[in-house]
């Protein structure tokens, strides 16, 4: 008897002896003559480099294509073949369409009979038959076969990130990790490159390893099928919504740079369907550590990201503009860029949830020194503040040179100080905001600012 729950005992046994007598007949035809392929491939250096080189492999789906005919003629095929075509759910899908609304393939049962050999066929050799191996590769073939969805994953490396834990999951489906060796690779073999390159491009160096991590499923289809374009353009799994949404909040969170270099869409079941990248942003150099999330961090982020995802912003809300132009500053490289985005932001926060766009950089300055600031002399200098701000943003605009101002302590201000203060400020004013609206989800109300309760608070 297997050591796993199986659901198709005769299908586990005749999958098991064709396997046996499969990986019989292919030695048998290799110990004379294997043929052997050249391939460039990503090997991992002393350091933690990466370097592609020309590397030797047995050339299996030549081997597999010779031996086809006689695994067919066994008896050991034919008992198979009759468990696969006598079982109601699996004979449906023989010789069909099978896959999702993002694509399918003429499914047969050479397929099925094939996937557990190919998990004995290394690099380097055959391995020897065993049990434990096959039982892990029949596990994922009945869950394959039997299961009315097909799991997709999205994985999102992450630029500049890293963090203390090796896993946050942030909700059911949605996590950041550590990429294993193996999801590095794989990154590598898409094209998509973790690190930096010097010199000659098959060397890459100063790997950024975490990103997010988001599954989900779509419904099995056999047969022909009726595809929708609009749905799949508007499905959050294809326009990447829950990863905006996460590396807005880690933006928002705490000062710090990141970017995602790319998103990787595969299928996690058998039925693979192929990847689809989006576009890479190529890793810039001394990008390394720039945003790190701390052990200590963890409970407070995810608690943050639970908030902003209750608050439940629609595209088009003033808070949703706001986290929007803010979280965009994060990827400026110019500083002029960075204050006009920002202040965007600001606009969106203190200026639109009533309407009202008389005397903005007053406006603007009064309400956020009130919805900042407590303490009178604070909201007195962030009024001056945000004011300068304003004017500054209006001078970069019109191609003036901006005169900045002094700090609080009196000192001067460089403009990349300014610009870091005018985001520290927008971060206090976002996470405030976050909070009451989703305060205000939750009670049914609406979650426009009340600004006359904020300038004009009861005593």
């Amino acid at each position: 008897m297997p050591d796993i729950n199986v659901k198709n005992k005769k299908l586990y046994d005749a999958l098991l002896s064709l396997t046996k007598a499969s990986l019989e007949i292919i030695t048998r035809r290799t110990t004379a003559d294997l043929p052997v392929t050249t391939e460039s491939v990503w090997v991992k250096q002393d350091g933690g480099s990466y370097i592609k080189q020309p590397t030797p492999r047995p050339f299996w789906v030549i081997v597999l294509h010779k031996a086809n005919t006689e695994i067919k003629e066994t008896p050991e095929f034919l008992d198979f073949l009759s468990v696969v075509t006598t079982d109601e759910v699996i004979s449906r899908q023989l010789n069909q369409l099978v896959g999702t609304c993002l694509g399918s393939f003429r499914f047969e049962a050479d397929r099925i009979a094939s996937w557990p050999v190919c998990e004995f066929l290394t690099d380097q050799k055959i391995i020897e038959f065993n049990i434990p191996t096959f039982n892990v590769i029949y596990s994922k073939i009945e869950s394959t076969l039997y299961a009315g969805d097909i799991e997709y994953e999205n994985i999102t490396p992450l630029c500049g990130f890293t963090m203390e834990d090796s896993n946050i999951s942030l909700a059911e489906n949605m996590s950041i990790v550590k990429l294993s060796e193996e999801e590095i690779l794989d990154c590598f073999r898409a094209g998509v490159k973790l690190g930096p390159s010097q010199g000659d491009c098959d060397f890459i160096h100063g790997i950024h390893s975490y990103a997010l991590k988001i599954s989900y499923k779509f419904p099995k289809v056999i047969g022909e099928r009726d595809v929708s374009l609009k749905d799949i353009e508007e499905n959050e799994y294809f326009s990447y919504k829950n990863e905006r949404a996460i590396i807005d909040a880690l933006r928002i969170y705490k000062e710090g740079k990141l970017y995602p270099i790319s998103s990787i869409r595969k299928s996690r079941s058998l039925l693979s369907l192929g990847y689809y990248i989006s576009a890479e942003i190529p890793v810039k150099p001394f990008m390394n550590d720039k945003y790190k999330l701390l052990k200590s961090e963890t409970s407070e982020f995810k608690s943050f990201f639970e908030k902003k995802t209750k608050a439940a912003l629609s595209e088009k809300n003033f808070l949703s503009v706001g986290i929007r132009r803010f979280s965009q500053s994060n990827e400026r490289d110019n500083i002029e860029d960075r204050i006009i985005d920002l202040m965007i932001a600001a606009e969106a926060i203190f200026l639109s949830p009533d309407g009202d766009r008389g005397e903005l950089s007053y406006r603007l300055s009064h309400r956020a020194a009130m919805f900042i600031e407590t303490d009178v002399n604070k909201q007195r200098y962030l009024f001056d503040f945000m004011r300068n701000a304003y004017d500054i943003r209006s001078k970069i605009v019109h191609g003036t040179k901006p005169k900045l101002p002094q700090k609080m302590d009196g000192s001067n201000y460089t403009l990349d100080e300014f610009c870091d203060d005018i985001e520290k400020k927008l971060r206090i004013s976002i996470k405030k905001a976050i909070t009451l609206t989703a305060a205000a989800k939750a009670k049914g109300k609406s979650n426009k600012i009340d600004w006359k309760s904020i300038i004009f608070p009861s005593v």
